[in-house]
């Protein structure tokens, strides 16, 4: 074909084109790999005999719920952002204090405001797909830089793990910040899965957030973060996935 005849074909071609360049937002262009896991203490763990898991991201989610602050709130929405793409190892030790969990979290693939979340926090499941779109690009963009922080990192240690129920030692690295709390958490395991499950609430300042405002700070969203988490971690432990380096 000569290329006047690739000319021809190619100019239909072009909105397709450029609708592609302009679909991947900016924050994501660029993004540096992923933490590593601590893979080899969970495979030496488990070469003594210790119970290891592997989190079943489709089974676990992470929901932040927002809300509005300032003289104009009532313009605004609360919000529910999701973390469905969780990754991490989870320990159960014979010893409560050996026992932890590494995971990571893509901040580039937060949910913004699922119908189906937010009905589950009791919030109106329909909002316009602008204002959709608008959370998710402050948020990404304003808030959070994925482009430059594109993971949070949580670690977990156990405190004490009573019948049922655990308080957990939680490290979180978002933002260039690390921040640790002290967590209550519904603990269930049964036939090799483990269900980890509680509630905290945090605040934007704590993780080296600015919360988004807008109208000359007459609209804002809220300083404080309510963090729900239902995490499920299948037993094994495939070593060839995601392995830190020596």
């Amino acid at each position: 074909m000569n290329r006047h005849g690739f000319g021809k074909l190619a100019l239909p071609l072009l909105p397709l084109v450029l609708l592609a360049a302009c679909a991947q937002p900016k924050w994501i262009a660029g993004a540096p790999p992923p933490p590593p896991l601590p893979e080899r203490v969970y495979e030496q763990a488990a070469r003594k005999g210790e119970t290891v898991y592997r989190v079943d991201p489709q089974q676990s989610r992470v929901f932040v719920r927002t809300g509005r602050d300032g003289s104009m709130k009532s313009a605004g929405h609360d919000h529910v952002i999701t973390s469905a793409d969780i990754e991490g190892l989870v320990l159960l030790s014979v010893d409560p204090e050996e026992s932890r969990a590494d995971l990571r979290l893509p901040l580039q693939l937060l949910i913004v405001d699922d119908p189906a979340y937010r009905a589950r926090f009791g919030l109106e499941p329909d909002i316009p797909q602008s204002a959709i779109d608008g959370t998710t690009r402050n948020m990404q963009e304003k808030v959070l830089e994925s482009n430059l922080f594109p993971w949070a990192v949580v670690s977990v240690r156990a405190l004490s793990i009573p019948e049922g129920q655990a308080e957990l030692g939680v490290r979180v690295t978002l933002h260039g910040t690390t921040f640790d709390y002290r967590v209550p958490a519904a603990l269930t395991v049964d036939s090799g899965k483990l269900g980890v499950s509680g509630s905290m609430t945090v605040h934007h300042a704590d993780l080296g957030l600015t919360p988004f405002s807008a109208a000359g700070g007459l609209l804002r969203v809220a300083d404080n973060i309510e963090v729900v988490f239902d995490v499920v971690a299948i037993r094994g432990l495939d070593v060839s996935r995601n392995r830190a380096p020596d």
